[in-house]
């Protein structure tokens, strides 16, 4: 199944910004092939024309508010109006790609202004990106700018592709073996994010029929959301890697454990990409035929076609 992923208009698909412009973006033409897109631009779609008036963030008596300079106009009701229908109104998602820097969709990185309209304080979210923020804490929301971050990126990619799975199993969900191969599948990725869950997520499986299938499927789906909707960090990866390095390592020669700490190293030191350990462990999970560790879902996570520098 497809992650279906909230796309900024104005990113690869129409001329709707406030110059008439279109923004011609690399990563998301590569996506094309592996996400399914719902589209929107909150400014065109309460009305605004194309081309207009830009229109900014401002701070007014402790509101952030969107107006147009010039004119005055206040759009504020009007957007917060169509971004809580917009978003309430989706059915199944799994993460944004919003337009960076804008006043509706920008993603932290908007501009703030005071209540002269001219004196910069300070960046924040859109109004719309920051109504999906609070609609879906627990989903990737990036803009196409942070997004040429090799670890935004890649932990944006995750995701999305894992909660596209997790719809997939609760849209086919039938018996207790269907958790389990998914659970066993995500195990390493699930201890990537938090190792709690993972214990937690662990019992529940386990010990399914306390709560029956139903309950049993509703209570792991919140624990997948939860343990998704952190952070991971370089130390998590090394500590999941050495996890799954102990699957083969007794099958390896001296010199090639010693080529695998000085890789790890330099993925500490941040002197070399994920990739690299990544295609390590694939080698090897291939050399000895495991295809437990084939199966990881941490092994590969996303198309191998996204995986770009």
């Amino acid at each position: 199944m497809k992650p279906i992923i909230v796309l900024s208009r104005c990113l690869n698909r129409e001329r709707v910004r406030y110059n008439g412009g279109l923004i011609n973006d690399e990563f998301v033409n590569k996506l094309e092939n592996y996400i399914d897109f719902i589209t929107v631009c909150p400014e065109v779609d309460i009305g605004m024309s194309v081309p207009r008036a830009p229109v900014i963030l401002v701070r007014l008596n402790d509101e952030i508010r969107i107006i147009e300079p010039i004119s005055q106009e206040d759009f504020t009701e009007r957007m917060i109006n169509f971004s809580k229908n917009f978003l309430s109104n989706l059915k199944e998602i799994d993460g944004f790609i919003l337009k960076a820097k804008s006043p509706s969709c920008g993603v932290g990185d908007a501009k703030l202004y005071s209540q002269d309209f001219k004196k910069y304080i300070g960046k924040t979210n859109g109004l719309f990106a920051n109504y999906a923020k609070e609609f879906y804490p627990y989903l990737p929301i990036e803009d196409e700018g942070r997004l040429n971050d090799y670890w935004i990126r890649q932990n944006f990619l995750t995701k999305a592709f894992a909660y596209a799975d997790l719809r997939s199993l609760k849209n086919n969900f039938k018996k207790i073996t269907d958790l389990i191969r998914f659970h066993q599948n995500y195990k390493y990725l699930i201890m990537l994010y938090s190792p709690n869950n993972l214990k937690k997520m662990g019992s529940l499986v386990a010990n399914w029929e306390k709560l029956g299938l139903e309950k049993t499927f509703e209570k792991y789906e919140e624990l997948f959301k939860d343990t998704f909707s952190k952070r991971q960090s370089i130390k998590a990866h090394i500590n999941v890697i050495q996890h799954i390095y102990g699957h083969f390592s007794d099958f390896l020669k001296p010199k090639e454990k010693r080529h695998f700490q000085t890789l790890l190293d330099k993925l500490r030191e941040d002197r070399i990409y994920l990739k690299v350990l990544l295609e390590f462990i694939r080698n090897f999970a291939y050399r000895f035929e495991d295809e437990y560790l084939l199966s990881q879902k941490y092994i590969n996570p996303y198309p191998l076609d996204l995986e770009v520098f």
